[in-house]
């Protein structure tokens, strides 16, 4: 067994780069001053701020709690509040919010709990057999996404929030650059930055604090600090999402060839920042339909709701319009 290059002790933890390795204080200090250096580099966060915490129950959003939590304490200007969206899929989410709750209690942390049902109108599990019963693609993981976007947003806004923080690591920002690069959806890869910012009005800003963290090190910070029971609950709909075949293939590619996830996130870095650059991004509007932001006249939440039948007489009649005057919005309902 390592040796804590730091201190000596037994490490715990191996940098599968630099070989440097951890004892269980050194890794605590090392993934902390990690953290804390993206939101400096990135300037993620100003000295007065109320943080709305997405969070899923999981280990990587309670770990990204659990820190933001302790760094709020040495900052009197920041405020943190946790969000957990329900989608409402049953037998899985209750564990999950389980885990918010028991840390929340424990930390005095303030959360609140918001749900698909309350502002979408139906559950993930009752939007899957809505889809079905449409003979819509079967996309629960494509709705999952937009919808609790859509959601946390507006109830960011809704608690004051100046800021979003998502727990998305190292590993899930490189798998969501190759899933985009599979299935040709370019534009959205350039969205796949550590800061979303809020000019375009409407929108709360978003940062990634763990945009340089990889996904073992958030679960090891997460055991290391009691945060989570080291059991693991998949989600029933994880089977259909692409996702967990691009996440075994890197994690194969990075076990023979150390580093391969670094190269990958400093690929897209480079992509995004050329064309941050050359500033041809796709300028924000707002959705026509429910005022939120959108990079067409009507979101993908709402065009989601418009093929799943959630939407007003009056919504349906509006977006048909608003389709047949956009045809670009063609592409995205079946």
């Amino acid at each position: 067994m390592a040796n804590c290059s730091i201190c000596g002790r037994p490490a715990i933890y191996v940098n599968p780069v630099n070989n440097k390795a951890y004892c269980r204080n050194h890794f605590i200090e090392y993934f902390e001053k990690k953290v804390k250096k993206t939101i400096r580099k990135y300037r993620m966060l100003g000295k007065n701020e109320h943080i709305i915490v997405g969070v899923s129950g999981g280990k990587d959003s309670i770990a990204l709690l659990h820190v933001l939590h302790k760094l709020s304490r040495k900052m009197p200007g920041w405020r943190v509040t946790a969000v957990l969206v329900n989608e409402g899929i049953k037998g899985y989410r209750e564990k999950t919010v389980e885990n918010l709750v028991k840390y929340a209690a424990k930390n005095e942390v303030g959360y609140h709990i918001v749900s698909f049902k309350e502002y979408i109108g139906a559950s993930l599990d009752e939007i899957v057999e809505k889809g079905r019963a449409r003979g819509l693609p079967y996309l629960p993981c494509s709705y999952c996404g937009v919808f609790r976007r859509y959601v946390l947003n507006k109830a960011a806004r809704r608690l004051g929030g100046t800021v979003i923080a998502t727990a998305h690591n190292l590993d899930d920002v490189i798998q969501t650059f190759l899933m985009n690069i599979v299935s040709n959806s370019v534009d959205k890869i350039y969205k796949l930055t550590p800061v979303i910012s809020d000019e375009e009005g409407g929108f709360i800003k978003r940062i990634k604090p763990f945009y340089t963290v990889l996904e073992k090190e958030s679960a090891l910070y997460a055991l290391l600090n009691g945060l989570i029971e080291p059991e693991y609950v998949q989600c029933p709909y994880a089977e259909y999402n692409i996702r967990f075949t691009i996440r075994k293939m890197i994690n194969e590619l990075e076990d023979k060839h150390p580093g391969v996830k670094y190269g990958l996130l400093n690929s897209l870095i480079s992509l995004t920042q050329e064309k941050q650059t050359r500033d041809t991004v796709n300028k924000k509007q707002v959705c026509k339909i429910c005022g939120e932001p959108s990079s067409h006249p009507v979101c993908r939440a709402c065009l989601y709701r418009y093929e799943l039948g959630l939407t007003t007489s009056e919504e349906r009649d509006r977006i048909t319009e608003l389709i047949r005057e956009n045809p670009v919005l063609k592409k995205y309902v079946f």
